[in-house]
């Protein structure tokens, strides 16, 4: 089942160090703010599966609760640990709640395919 954006918490309820989990169509999220605005990520560390929103939050920064390690709330990233991650999800504010966009993230390309499709932009040019 494909999703779109949908309505998950209302603005007012982020702030602080405090971070709200949401759970929407087999989804779980951690949403908290970061640089003042509502982000979300998969609510659950990689690491010992822990919920990420029982953490810390502090400069765009999630701290899990189970082994201390931090998550960027914008990318998704660990901290020190490039080959760790959560997906990231994109928000927007309406109407005073925190909208998510749940639906399927776009597949990556290779390198492969991302400079054959850049020869062929600049071969038709």
């Amino acid at each position: 089942m494909t999703m779109g954006w949908v309505r998950a918490v209302r603005a007012d309820e982020l702030g602080g160090t405090a971070a709200v989990r949401f759970e929407h169509g087999g989804h779980v999220l951690c949403i908290a703010l970061a640089d003042g605005q509502p982000r979300a990520v998969d609510d659950t560390c990689p690491h010992r599966e822990v919920a990420l929103s029982g953490g810390l939050v502090r400069d765009g920064i999630v701290t899990c609760p189970g082994h201390f390690r931090r998550f960027d709330l914008r990318t998704g990233q660990c901290v020190g640990l490039q080959h760790e991650s959560v997906r990231a999800y994109a928000c927007t504010v309406v109407d005073g709640w925190v909208c998510v966009d749940l639906a399927a993230p776009a597949p990556r390309r290779s390198i492969r395919e991302i400079l054959l499709a850049h020869a062929q932009d600049r071969s038709t040019t």
